[in-house]
């Protein structure tokens, strides 16, 4: 059939892309003949194609109510309404529909009217329509993400990557699900294969940093954040992050010449101040550094962000303000990590459980073999000294000292808490022989003959599992005032896994300390392991003499090395725990003591910490 003539003028000016001639045909045959259904659905299309859907949504309304079974009617009115905002009557328009392309449009609503699980039902009828449809992979990626199917999400994404490999968007969907995941590896994975399938692009550069960053790679970290910064001399997040590195690598002048360069580039603003605030903060500037971390928008990395202000405030003697500075760091750290139900408290406890003197009476009594040497071990509750040890004995030659390196993990990864106590001796020999196989893969000695000092301090609540492998090994724990090593470990910003998630309040923290120490105490009342008690306020206020002391019960002659905390911490590439900013200083009295100031916001948790403190001869 040929068309109504009074389209004819609307489809020749169309033709021509003459849009507003069509346009205004359309308007004025419609006037005469607003009965036209045809005119009328072309008149809405031609509106929405020069950018006027609301225009388009009066004509498309109309047309559709006279004619509900013209699919594309309904599919253009669902479009204009779209783009409109008008996402409840797109959704009524769209209906029933079994047509996927209204179906991915409806999938779209749901996303931004933030009902991923209907999303993604949604996306993924789609791409059982159109397989090659990557944008609909993607979303459907993005959409499995938000309801925390993981799996589902990294599967989607990887379709999307593997239709599409040149586009960067997708491997960073990918790259942050895997994130939140806690999968780092898979993570850099990631970005490394994006990073050969886009090599231009300053985006996944930056993202392919901190995917280094994540896995504990500083160099690589380094390497791509300065390769963004060479694509794009002006990509302000490339700066932020790598001035972050840099301070958490201790390289304070470096990080100066980077907020130098970031200005002269025509980068920066409120994350340059940022930058610029964590240089005075520790070049001990704090009233220089205040103003500029209190201009500094929440939305700049807020985890950062608080514990900088925190910092500077605890530093100036502000309690009152540095208190509910650390727990807003908290908050965002927890917040950034995601939910989890893991619940590293209730494993401690369920250790607890298990060292009864009878339940230790029915051990299987095993052989063990003594060689290779038993590590020595350094344990004891964060924050409470470990790293300020392990430091001053990185001096001595004759020992190679891991810092929190997963080690003994992959000894626990072999064998259920629960049939500990039933191991064969040869059971014991394998997860030995593990132990050392591990330790060639991580950090493997510098030479032969070294003794393996191995500074884990949650350990302390793995004295069973470390006994049964290493009958022959020496403990050593770091103690510190329980209100001081509390505190400390609630003002950290921790990287929180399983663990370090119960810092996040003081309640969290004391708790953790009572499973810890009690978890401690039990094991070394019920079984015979040799322990050496080293104190941090001793450490701080008479260095010599508790190293001589450790040293003897190490069966080492008395070395001065041992002594030099700077020259030690000058050496190291970077310290993984939370005392990165303080290795490096000359040992200092300050955090001794610190809790005082804060027993007003103590005062909940002081009951629990108290037994202890009294049992160590600590005043409270």
């Amino acid at each position: 059939m040929s068309p109504p003539p009074e389209l004819a003028p609307v489809i020749e000016r169309y033709r021509r892309g003459d849009l507003p001639g069509a346009r205004v045909a359309a308007e004025a045959a419609l006037a005469a003949n607003p009965g036209l259904l045809p005119l009328r659905a072309l008149a809405g299309m031609i509106a929405c194609q020069m950018g006027d859907p609301a225009g388009g949504a009066k004509h498309l309304r109309i047309a559709l109510a006279a004619a509900p079974q013209d699919r594309a009617t309904r599919a253009n009115l669902a479009m204009a309404l779209v783009s409109t905002g008008d996402l409840d009557e797109a959704r009524d328009v769209i209906g029933g529909s079994d047509d996927p392309k209204l179906i991915r449009l409806l999938a779209y609503i749901h996303q931004q009217q933030e009902r991923p699980a209907a999303a993604g039902d949604a996306y993924a009828r789609v791409v059982a329509a159109f397989p090659e449809d990557f944008e609909s992979w993607n979303n459907l990626g993005n959409a499995r993400a938000a309801t925390g199917d993981v799996e589902g999400g990294i599967a989607a994404f990887e379709r999307a990557i593997n239709l599409r490999p040149d586009l960067p968007a997708m491997y960073i969907n990918l790259a942050r699900l895997l994130t939140g995941a806690d999968r780092q590896d898979a993570r850099q994975t990631t970005m490394r294969a994006a990073a050969k399938a886009v090599p231009g692009d300053a985006e996944v550069q930056l993202e392919l940093g901190l995917a280094e960053a994540g896995v504990r790679d500083y160099p690589a970290a380094e390497a791509a954040f300065r390769a963004a910064l060479a694509i794009d001399p002006a990509l302000t997040p490339a700066y932020l992050e790598l001035g972050l590195l840099l301070e958490n690598l201790n390289r304070i002048d470096d990080l100066e010449a980077l907020t130098e360069t970031a200005a002269a580039n025509g980068a920066g603003g409120a994350e340059l101040d940022f930058l610029r605030a964590w240089m005075l903060r520790r070049r001990n500037d704090f009233a220089g550094a205040l103003p500029l971390a209190e201009a500094t928008p929440e939305t700049i990395n807020p985890i950062r962000r608080w514990q900088l202000l925190a910092e500077i405030a605890d530093r100036l003697g502000d309690t009152g303000r540095a208190f509910p500075a650390f727990e807003a760091m908290n908050r965002a750290s927890l917040a950034a990590a995601g939910p989890s139900d893991e619940d590293y408290h209730g494993e401690v406890a369920a250790e607890i459980a298990r060292l009864t003197p009878a339940k230790v009476a029915e051990w299987s009594r095993i052989a063990v073999p003594d060689t290779p040497p038993a590590p020595v071990f350094i344990l004891g509750f964060p924050r409470s000294g470990t790293t300020l040890l392990d430091t001053l004995m990185m001096n001595m030659p004759d020992l190679h000292v891991l810092e929190e390196l997963p080690v003994m993990r992959q000894v626990e990864a072999m064998i259920d808490p629960d049939a500990l106590a039933d191991i064969t001796g040869e059971q014991a020999a394998a997860m030995r022989a593990r132990y050392f196989e591990a330790l060639d893969i991580i950090s493997k000695p510098e030479r032969p003959g070294q003794t393996v000092v191995d500074k884990y301090p949650l350990h302390m609540a793995r004295v069973p599992l470390i006994h049964r492998v290493f009958p022959d090994a020496k403990l050593i724990l770091v103690e510190r005032h329980p209100c001081d090593a509390v505190l400390s470990c609630f003002m950290s910003n921790f990287q929180l896994n399983k663990a370090m998630r119960e810092f996040v309040t003081l309640e969290g923290a004391a708790r953790l300390y009572d499973a810890a120490f009690t978890c401690w105490e039990r094991a070394t009342a019920l079984l015979p392991v040799q322990v050496h008690r080293v104190r941090y306020e001793r450490m701080v206020e008479d260095l010599e003499g508790e190293m001589r002391a450790l040293l003897g019960f190490l069966d080492m002659p008395w070395d001065d090395k041992i002594l030099d905390n700077r020259g030690a911490a000058a050496k190291r590439d970077h310290i993984r725990t939370a005392s990165y900013a303080q290795v490096g200083e000359a040992i200092y009295k300050r955090s001794a003591g610190r809790w005082e100031r804060y027993r007003e916001q103590m005062a909940p948790v002081l009951p629990v910490l108290k037994p202890w403190a009294e049992r160590m001869g600590y005043e409270l």
